[in-house]
């Protein structure tokens, strides 16, 4: 039997208790989860190391883009990339294991590369001069 993998929804940010799994594997109070807290602060740093305040991109899309030649790289690919990439609320916050709970959401990988590039959503907008994510609500 095929499994569909989960979609979620572009232009919006995801609260971090809704995304990360607890030890017992249910969503919910899980934000805590040192496991999974751990792996986002791997993934952050890993682009923090590299000059940038948010992640552009997941890594298998930074890894697929980087393996590339000339053209390929700029050419799109006509696929929309829908893995979730955590991103901070508040750049300016320094980035620690445990100052990420409160401070952390998630957006898609083409939500990311969108507010990178300065576009804005409904619900979500970078703001890049405040290093900060703005909700309209």
């Amino acid at each position: 039997m095929a499994t569909m993998k989960r979609r979620h929804p572009d232009g919006i940010a995801l609260e971090a208790v809704h995304i990360i799994k607890n030890s017992n594997g249910s969503l919910g109070d899980a934000a805590t989860s040192s496991e999974s807290i751990d792996h986002l602060f791997i993934t952050m740093c890993f682009y923090a190391r590299l000059g940038f305040v948010q992640p552009p991109s997941c890594l298998k899309c930074a890894h697929h883009k980087s393996t590339k030649k000339g053209n390929e790289r700029n050419a799109n690919s006509g696929t929309s990339c829908n893995n979730l990439v955590p991103w901070r609320r508040d750049a300016n916050k320094p980035l620690h294991p445990d100052g990420l709970g409160d401070n952390l959401v998630f957006v898609t990988c083409e939500t990311a590369k969108s507010l990178i590039r300065g576009d804005a959503y409904p619900s979500i907008q970078w703001d890049n001069k405040n290093r900060r994510i703005l909700h309209e609500m």
